[in-house]
């Protein structure tokens, strides 16, 4: 067993790779989400067959009302407990969902994996959006939860009939399961593009200030310039109501209906949307450098901040994996520039202690992590809250 404890705000975790660093922050990310970020497959945490293992953790959260000029600390137990291929949260003793503690313990991610989401496929990409949706509200993360396994059951149905399941009761529920999934849908649909809105602002305000030095055309472009385009079948639907939603995903279940049978999976729904972004109408995919485009997510998940912040009254905690690696000088400037400015709790990982040094020393915590055990190489102040590991 291991017992760590973070400092409210900046925590750097060295070493070299392969010694564990990413896990840490991946059992941090557990707590919250009840799955990695790196595999769907649990079997890797445990070390043996039959084996158990826990991860336990102390989390405090201040949360102000500016409006009331109110300021409050929240504190949670948490415990995710895995056995026997199995995954149970409690909170504070109770049984709790994952769709609960993604908005008490909200986390944002920072990966080499996720700075790479513009280049990658549309997967990806939904999974920038629907990671808002599941640190924004308790009721849009059960949505996601909700559609995910409807999602799954209309696929086994769609399967079955693939496959010859002539049966009338089989097509009834597909029938019946198919208007719950379309009612679904729509309000995950509209939650995102909602959520999309919202960021817009703050993300153009964060590609301003991370492009802001650079001289080359692209860089030198109008906040305006920047921009979100929420693919449907094609079309772009940002600005439109739920009543637009639900008759597009209509028609197009009826105009494939007849595939998803054969093919037995569905074909129409928020899995197969795209989020894309755009410089000055273009497609950043194809238009901008690699760099830039890493800068562009960036600029998201600030906004995805800053925009919580506002709403909520708290800072998500904010992980950070080996990032400053991916990106230029200059966009690694604003990064720690933005991470100065913040209040919120940051775990970043890193090779060696050059980043820690841009950072005053008395708002830091420098951990050394070799073979998977942490310790403390920078002595300081801190906060009895962090997290307990045990095999």
């Amino acid at each position: 067993m291991q017992e760590v404890s973070f400092r409210p705000r900046l925590n750097f975790f060295m070493g070299a790779n392969g010694q564990g660093k990413t896990n840490l922050l991946e059992a941090v990310y557990m707590l919250s989400r009840g799955e990695s970020f790196r595999t769907a497959q649990h079997d890797h945490f445990l070390k043996d067959d039959g084996a158990r293992a826990r991860v336990a953790a102390v989390v405090e959260t201040e949360v102000s009302r500016p409006d009331y000029g109110l300021a409050h600390v929240l504190r949670h137990n948490v415990v995710l407990d895995f056995s026997e291929g199995r995954r149970q949260s409690t909170y504070e003793g109770k049984r709790t969902g994952f769709s609960t503690l993604s908005a008490m313990i909200p986390i944002v991610l920072f990966s080499p994996e996720s700075l790479a989401s513009i280049k990658e496929g549309p997967d990806q990409r939904r999974e920038l959006i629907d990671s808002v949706l599941s640190t924004r509200s308790e009721r849009d993360s059960k949505l996601l939860r909700e559609y995910a396994k409807v999602l799954r059951a209309r696929n086994i149905l769609l399967k079955q009939i693939a496959h010859g399941d002539a049966r009338q009761t089989t097509r009834d529920t597909l029938q019946s399961l198919t208007t719950v999934f379309l009612l679904l849908a729509t309000q995950v649909t509209d939650a995102r593009l909602r959520a999309l809105e919202a960021l817009l602002p703050e993300f153009r305000k964060s590609v301003s200030r991370i492009f802001a030095p650079f001289p080359s055309k692209i860089e030198n472009l109008e906040p305006s310039e920047a921009n979100f385009v929420y693919e449907i079948s094609g079309h772009d639907a940002i600005g439109w109501t739920p009543d637009q939603i639900f008759d597009a995903f209509s028609k197009r279940l009826l105009e494939l209906e007849n595939r998803e049978l054969q093919l037995g999976a569905s074909l129409v729904g928020p899995h197969k949307h795209d989020l894309r972004f755009l410089f000055s109408g273009n497609d950043s995919r194809f238009y901008c450098s690699q760099g830039q485009q890493r800068a562009l997510i960036l600029a998201f998940k600030i906004a995805q901040i800053s925009v919580h912040q506002s709403t909520l009254g708290s800072y998500p905690i904010l992980l950070l994996d080996d990032v400053m690696s991916e990106l230029d000088s200059a966009k690694r400037g604003r990064l720690m520039e933005y991470l100065e400015a913040t209040t919120a709790q940051v775990l970043i990982t890193a090779t060696d202690l050059i980043w820690s040094r841009e950072f005053p020393e008395e708002r830091n915590a420098v951990f050394k992590v070799e073979d998977g055990k942490v310790t403390v190489a920078a002595e300081g102040a801190i906060r009895a809250v962090g997290l307990e590991v045990s095999p």
